[in-house]
């Protein structure tokens, strides 16, 4: 009876552990976005990849990244057919099948290549010299002022909605268009970059209108591991977990910036 006992003991605990250890596998679909999440040599990186990495080393869950558009990647979440993504910004909308945790924060700038900057040093001018175009990535949001100001050009067909990242920078590099909108924290990066170098001008137009990047997590998953992942990730915030994987990608200065107070 003993040995029985003691057996029975043990298969509880083996299948308990089994029950926790069960989180995933879940598809995290990310997307390239300057510090955010690049290229580097052979392989990714960024700050999304770090926290992703992070999570599933704190939950134990099984996080799969894999890389999308921005619009297929809404899309899917919204379809029930992708798991998460990483640094999306909320809307009523996209609560409705999502669930949000943010952790960190920027704010939309206008690039403006040197010949445009010339004759444009606010969003009312450059609007007013319709030969000027701007991109955008689809599916993107820029906040209440840029998005408005968006519609108004992309009524006057002036507003080239791309793909991805890389089509978005090789438009404004060759000259196609003569501005792009940039988070905060891909600054640095494109003032190195040696294609981009010397090209361009910053505008800090809306100062005020940040927008803060979350964890999104498919309303479909389950509540359990769903808060566990949520939990882990403001430990991160609350540990400087999350302000040291920043200063891996981006200046101290930027990414205490981007953090969400």
């Amino acid at each position: 009876m003993l040995l029985r006992g003691t057996l029975i003991a043990i298969a509880a605990c083996l299948a308990g552990s089994a029950m926790a250890a069960t989180c995933g596998p879940y598809t995290v679909a990310m997307y390239e976005h300057g510090a955010l999440y690049y290229h580097s040599g052979a392989q990714w990186s960024g700050i999304d990849k770090d926290i992703v990495d992070e999570l599933a080393r704190r939950t134990g869950c099984e996080l799969r990244m894999t890389r999308d558009s921005r619009i297929r990647i809404w899309t899917m979440l919204k379809e029930g057919t992708l798991d998460m993504t990483m640094s999306g910004i909320a809307t009523p909308e996209r609560e409705s099948f999502a669930r949000f945790t943010p952790y960190l924060q920027s704010r939309n700038m206008l690039l403006l290549r040197n010949e445009a900057a010339a004759h444009a040093a606010t969003l009312e001018q450059f609007a007013a010299r319709p030969e000027l175009k701007v991109a955008v990535i689809k599916g993107f949001r820029h906040g209440t002022t840029y998005d408005a100001w968006l519609d108004r050009l992309r009524k006057q067909g002036r507003v080239y909605d791309t793909p991805d990242y890389s089509t978005l920078l090789r438009l404004f590099q060759y000259g196609r268009v003569h501005a792009i909108l940039q988070l905060s924290s891909n600054i640095d990066a494109l003032h190195r970059d040696a294609h981009l170098r010397g090209q361009f001008r910053v505008l800090d137009l809306v100062p005020r209108e940040n927008v803060q990047g979350s964890l999104v997590i498919s309303r479909l998953v389950a509540d359990a591991p769903a808060t566990k992942m949520e939990q882990a990730l403001r430990a991160m915030r609350e540990d400087g977990t999350v302000k040291t994987i920043m200063e891996r990608h981006t200046s101290p200065e930027r990414a205490l910036a981007m953090l969400v107070r």
